[in-house]
This record gives structure tokens, C-alpha cells and sequence, in this order.
């Protein structure tokens, strides 16, 4: 009766354990990430475009962990300085657009909203 009760401890355990696993792997993260953009204005990121248009996460995800406000919390921080994120992410956008690819804006109001 024990090793009936152990082994359907153990089958439902895998059941539940496999169940988390696949929804970590399903879950990418927020839709849009709203950054803190100072006196001009606030920035919404669109997180499942940038997801769609490229092939690798890691030049975003070296920098930033993937975690809720890391930017905000960088900041706080000390370790990431005021234009750290614009720099990167117009870099980004000019060399893509350099290649003759479809990219996203590289100018302030573009980027930032009131």
C-alpha cells in the first residue's frame, strides 16, 4: 500500500512539475514596457514586436535582467546611467535601418510621449 501511495505521489508530482516548466517557457514577459523617459516623457516599449522582429533576446537581456522594473531598479542603483537604454536601443534601430531593414524610431518625440 505504501509504494501504491509513493508512486502516485511521484506521478503527480512529475504531472505538476512538468505543468510549471512548460509556462515558464511559455511566459515572454510583458506585452509593452512603459520606461521612465524624464522631462520628455514617458516610453512604451512594445516587448512582443521587438520579440517578433529579432532573432536573439541576449543584446537586450545581457544588459538587463529579465525582471519586472530592472530598468527603474538599475537606475536606483548606480548601475546604469540616464541615456545607458536610449543609446542602446538607437544604436540598434540606425544599424538595422543601415542594412535597409524595417526598424523603429531614432528621434526624441518619436520615442518619448507626454
Amino acid at each position: 500500500m505504501k509504494t501504491g501511495s509513493l508512486f502516485s505521489a511521484m506521478i503527480i508530482g512529475g504531472i505538476l512539475l512538468s505543468g510549471s516548466n512548460s509556462q515558464a517557457v511559455d511566459n515572454k514577459g510583458a506585452e509593452s514596457i512603459v520606461l521612465k523617459g524624464g522631462s520628455l516623457g514617458s516610453i512604451t516599449l512594445s516587448h512582443r514586436l521587438h520579440q517578433g522582429v529579432l532573432a536573439d533576446c541576449k543584446p537586450c537581456h545581457e544588459l538587463f535582467p529579465k525582471e519586472s522594473q530592472v530598468v527603474d531598479k538599475m537606475k536606483a542603483e548606480g548601475k546604469l546611467q540616464r541615456k545607458n537604454v536610449m543609446d542602446m536601443c538607437k544604436k540598434c534601430h540606425k544599424d538595422m535601418a543601415d542594412k535597409g531593414q524595417k526598424t523603429g524610431p531614432t528621434n526624441c518625440t518619436d520615442c518619448h510621449k507626454r
